[in-house]
C-alpha cells in the first residue's frame, strides 16, 4: 500500500478494496470517523449490518451502547476515532477470519501512521488479539496497557458483550475511565 498524505486520501485509495471475500458481499466499506488527529484510537472488530448500510462505525445497538458508556466515562464521541480491525461486514456477523484481518490489517496501520494517536482501546477479543497476538486472553489482558510503537494498547470488552449479558457496562465505562485519565496524564 502507498503511503498516504493524509486519511481522505488513504479513504479513497482503499475504498474498493477487494484483497478479501468480504470486499464483494459487503454495501460499503466502514472505513472509520473521527478526528485526523485524535489522541484516543477505539478499535472494534468488523462491521455489522446497520454500519454495512451508513458506511458508518459503531451505529447499530453495539455503537448505540459505546455512546452511552464513552459519556458515562467522561470521553466525548466526537473527539475519539473509532474504526474496526476488519473494513468489511463478514457474513452474519461472524467473527473476521485471519485472512480477513491480515487484508485489512495495511488499511489499519496507515490509518494509525496518519491519526498518531496516544493510546488505541482495543474493543473486544478480535481486536486485542490483532495487536496482542492469537493467545491473548481478555481475562489477562484487559485494564492493562501495553507499549506498541508510540501509543498505547488498552484492551476492554466489546459492548456487545454488555449487550449479551455477559460483561456489565460498569467494567467498560471503569476501564475507559481509566484511559481518559492517562491520555489526561500525557
Amino acid at each position: 500500500m502507498p503511503a498516504e498524505s493524509n486519511l481522505e486520501s488513504l479513504r479513497r485509495n482503499v475504498a474498493e478494496c477487494r484483497e478479501c471475500q468480504l470486499g464483494e458481499g459487503r454495501q460499503q466499506m466502514v472505513f472509520g470517523e473521527g478526528p485526523s488527529d485524535a489522541a484516543l484510537f477505539l478499535l472494534g472488530e468488523a462491521p455489522g449490518a446497520t454500519e454495512d448500510e451508513t458506511g458508518r462505525p459503531f451505529v447499530g445497538r453495539a455503537g448505540e451502547l459505546l455512546s452511552e458508556i464513552l459519556l458515562k466515562a467522561g470521553i466525548e464521541r466526537q473527539a475519539v476515532f473509532i474504526t474496526g480491525s476488519c473494513k468489511c461486514r463478514p457474513p452474519k456477523n461472524r467473527n473476521p477470519s485471519k485472512i480477513e484481518l491480515a487484508a485489512c490489517k495495511p488499511i489499519l496501520l496507515a490509518q494509525l501512521a496518519l491519526i498518531r494517536p496516544q493510546i488505541v482501546v482495543c474493543l473486544g477479543l478480535v481486536a486485542t488479539r490483532n495487536f496482542l497476538g492469537p493467545k491473548s486472553r481478555m481475562t489477562d489482558v484487559r485494564g492493562g496497557c501495553f507499549a506498541a510503537g508510540n501509543y498505547l494498547i488498552c484492551p476492554t470488552y466489546h459492548p456487545a458483550a454488555v449487550l449479551r449479558g455477559t460483561v456489565k457496562a460498569d467494567l467498560l465505562v471503569a476501564d475507559l475511565r481509566l484511559v481518559r485519565e492517562r491520555l489526561e496524564k500525557r
